[in-house]
């Protein structure tokens, strides 16, 4: 057994919350940047799911290698710089068009912002009270993202929506290099016990049904803005969706911290899951009403970040060595990378609507696999 490390402190805290919510506030503002790429025809429709996968696959791999790079160096050095390159990235796409280029682009941007995020997950790990610090680490990055994707489409920065999009990006990121070098000298990750494997048949459920969640809910979100455009709606009523939906997300987020603990954890994400599959479906159902489509944005951003502390929860309940829960960021954000792409081949063969249908099929799934996964946490009890 290795010795724990010492709790952080507020300040590292607060810094690093603020570090990994500029380095994903990308996630907020895909819609919009998406949209415009394919609306100044820099990209094809059918190429957003590609896009997505690639920067999401690039934010895992980039979090890992952060957490690598935090147990050898300085977090001043280790952040400063992904988020300088972070910084470089986004200023240098404002003029670049074609998949070949972007899609390398957005690679390496993906590669930071999962080093930029590494110092909030190891910080995070390191606190008493794990789910409280991930509530509001999530309403922290979702209000942030609120903010600047209400208003995107006002400002108008030259004749390019990409551009205004990617300039925020380039800000936020270098706001994140300059509070590195508030981060302590040191901030590692606590060591491996050497003990037996946290995947057993019931955590490793848990953490792919944690993957299928976020997984539709950002195949939803990446072609959310293609929809509205493609059903006549300005770029203006957009950024009011986006922005509403961002706000319901942060009310969910603190709705669970205040409530979660009162709540079984499977059978609320299976709840939560069936509510998600109906409010993607109700999309497609009340696209002509311009409220009614703000009134499902506001349901599906609650249902959102209210559902995602759940698998936590459901995880330490297999494993209350909290073992298998250090891996659901990555199943997580390998969902959000993989079922986009997968939802990509069905709007390329389809049309924009077969996002919100695939995303709904998902959310089912997910609802079976947690009602099943009872007999697995039984057959997983000793004795």
């Amino acid at each position: 057994m290795t010795a724990a490390l010492d709790p952080v402190t507020r300040r590292t805290l607060a810094t690093s919350i603020l570090i990994g919510a500029c380095a994903l506030l990308v996630l907020g503002v895909h819609p919009i940047l998406l949209g415009a790429l394919v609306e100044e025809g820099r990209i094809a429709e059918a190429q957003v799911g590609n896009l997505v996968t690639i920067e999401m696959v690039a934010i895992v791999v980039g979090s890992l290698v952060g957490i690598w790079l935090l147990r050898k160096k300085g977090p001043r050095v280790v952040i400063g710089s992904a988020g300088l390159i972070l910084t470089a990235v986004n200023l240098l796409m404002t003029d670049l068009s074609g998949i070949a280029i972007i899609a390398p682009c957005r690679g390496v941007a993906g590669l930071s912002e999962g080093i930029l995020v590494s110092s909030t997950l190891v910080a995070i790990s390191r606190v008493v009270r794990v789910e409280r610090a991930s509530a509001i680490f999530l309403a922290v990055q979702t209000l942030m993202q609120a903010i600047v994707a209400a208003s995107l489409p006002f400002i108008a920065l030259g004749s390019s929506r990409t551009g205004t999009a990617l300039l925020a990006l380039a800000l936020a990121s270098a706001l994140a290099g300059l509070a590195a070098m508030f981060l302590p000298r040191e901030l590692r990750p606590a060591p491996s016990d050497g003990g037996r494997g946290a995947i057993t048949p019931a955590s490793l459920t848990a953490l792919v049904g944690a993957g299928l969640f976020l997984g539709a809910i950002v195949a939803v979100w990446s072609y959310f803005g293609l929809w509205l455009l493609g059903n006549g709606y300005p770029p203006t009523f957009e950024g009011t969706a986006i922005s509403l939906c961002l706000v319901a997300q942060v009310a969910g987020a603190l709705t669970a911290a205040q409530f979660g603990e009162r709540l079984p954890n499977r059978p609320t994400i299976i709840a939560c899951a069936l509510a998600a599959a109906v409010s993607a479906l109700m999309f497609l159902m009340f696209g002509g009403s311009a409220m009614a489509i703000l009134a499902v944005s506001v349901v599906f951003g609650f249902f959102w970040l209210f559902t995602l502390p759940f698998f936590a929860g459901w995880l330490i309940e297999i494993d209350p060595s909290r073992r298998a829960v250090l891996y659901i960021t990555a199943f997580q954000l390998g969902g959000a990378a993989l079922m986009p792409s997968l939802a990509g081949i069905a709007v390329g063969i389809f049309s924009v609507n077969a996002a919100m249908v695939f995303s709904a099929g998902v959310f089912l799934v997910l609802a079976a696999l947690a009602y099943l996964n009872k007999y697995a946490i039984r057959r997983a009890q000793p004795g």
